[in-house]
């Protein structure tokens, strides 16, 4: 009888043994796969650093040696503000030769940002032109305030560049004041710079017709260290950058399927 006994338990214990790895394995997180499109990559590694989860990618003297022989070849331009808390190669956790940076006070485009970013898309065949403005932008809040005010040096010319997408914001929201004034001017400035460089650069609206350049906007939120990504302007919405690619969509949805 002691015997029978020992063999129910080691069988009991090996059938739960086996039944826990199991249960284990359905459990355990599955590894997420990192996206191919260039706003995907983007999106991941801003998803990375706002977790604080930072890889510091190709940062190594493999990659310095690799980029001063054989040259860059960046999968993204990002034209964003030259605010010292917004450096676009640490909050998307990318590494060196992988972003084509163009910074100004505001993210406005005037011709040398324009030209900046031509050539990038033309000599470099960046695939996608981000502009990205961030939350509490002074150059922004510089222009809300001075409206009917004297500026000293050359912030009259700045300020400019971002009137545009004040006036729009006071026409259609005449109720908002002070910071919801200011915030709701950065996400329209981000808009109108994207409509500036798509109407002042041919070059730009030749590569997105013949399908070789797509465009993002959005927002960083500085303290929450998220990149909220914005609807276009109706004539930019053909050439939006997707998140993900086709078969990253039909494996998505083969996976919810399945859980279902």
């Amino acid at each position: 009888m002691a015997m029978k006994t020992l063999v129910k338990v080691l069988v009991v214990a090996l059938v739960g043994a086996g039944i826990g790895v199991g249960v284990g394995r359905m459990m355990a997180p599955v590894k997420e796969t990192p996206p191919t499109t260039p706003l995907g990559k983007l999106d991941w590694g801003n998803r990375h650093f706002a977790q604080g989860k930072l890889s510091h990618p190709r940062t190594d003297p493999e990659t310095r040696q690799k980029l001063a022989y054989e040259g860059q070849h960046p999968f993204a331009v990002v034209l964003t503000c030259a605010d010292s808390r917004v450096p676009p190669e640490i909050i998307f956790d990318q590494g060196l030769g992988d972003l084509f940076v163009v910074r100004v006070a505001g993210n406005v485009p005037d011709a040398l940002q324009i030209a900046s970013v031509e050539y990038a898309v033309e000599h470099l065949d960046a695939p996608l032109v981000v502009v990205l403005g961030h939350t509490q932008c002074g150059a922004v809040k510089a222009t809300v305030e001075s409206q009917g005010k004297h500026l000293p040096g050359s912030l009259p010319a700045l300020v400019a560049e971002i009137e545009p997408a004040y006036r729009k914001v006071r026409a259609n929201y005449p109720h908002l004041k002070d910071k919801a004034l200011v915030e709701r001017v950065i996400r329209q400035n981000v808009l109108e710079s994207l409509m500036k460089l798509w109407e002042r650069s041919p070059m730009v609206q030749h590569l997105a017709r013949e399908g070789k350049l797509t465009f993002a906007g959005g927002v960083y939120d500085l303290k929450e260290g998220t990149v909220e990504w914005l609807e276009l302007p109706e004539e930019l919405a053909p050439y939006a950058a997707p998140l993900k690619g086709e078969k990253e969509d039909s494996a998505e949805k083969k996976q919810a399927t399945e859980h279902h």
